[in-house]
């Protein structure tokens, strides 16, 4: 198994870990059920464990595609930073998570370590929702053509405000 497979393999884990841990750390303090709280703290330090490979094979899936055809150098890039991003969100969400598991018999404490993570693991989930997409356009160009440039959007906007600018003069008339 080389690092592109490795990094293809894994790189979904820590999106849906994120997000089940959240949804399940909401579950866990809406009924008030311990379990369901634990439960969503060992998945969100999973989430954090999962992304460390995830991240460093990502290197080595760059050398392997980046002179490929149709590959955007520029993507790449883009998907490089947002994943150091969602590296350092997921591992500060995994952190404390960890130290919600390690320190659970402190009451006061957990209270704060519920609603920190339980905002952490939106964040990791965006985050890394943010990498995923962009790590798709890479290679997938129907995700490049359905997604508008911002030359494009702002070319748009102008048809639109020129067709508005001749109904208005039209009701002058």
């Amino acid at each position: 198994m080389n690092e592109a497979q490795i990094h293809l393999a894994l790189n979904h884990a820590p999106l849906f870990l994120s997000a089940f841990g959240g949804v399940l750390l909401i579950l866990g303090m809406t009924r008030k059920n311990n379990s369901f709280k634990q439960l969503s703290l060992y998945l969100l330090v999973l989430a954090a464990i999962f992304t460390v490979p995830v991240f460093l094979t990502g290197e080595g899936t760059e050398e392997m595609v980046e002179n490929s055809p149709g590959i955007n150098e520029a993507m790449i890039e883009q998907h490089e930073d947002m994943a150091k991003i969602a590296l350092i969100v997921i591992c500060i969400s995994g952190a404390v998570a960890l130290i919600g598991l390690l320190f659970k018999k402190n009451a006061g404490l957990s209270k704060l370590v519920f609603v920190s993570v339980l905002f952490l693991s939106f964040a990791s989930f965006g985050t890394m929702a943010q990498t995923a997409h962009l790590g798709g356009l890479i290679r997938h160009s129907e995700l490049q053509n359905a997604t508008p440039t911002v030359s494009e959007g702002a070319e748009n906007n102008k048809n639109v405000e020129g067709t508005n600018k001749n109904n208005n003069n039209d009701d002058d008339d």
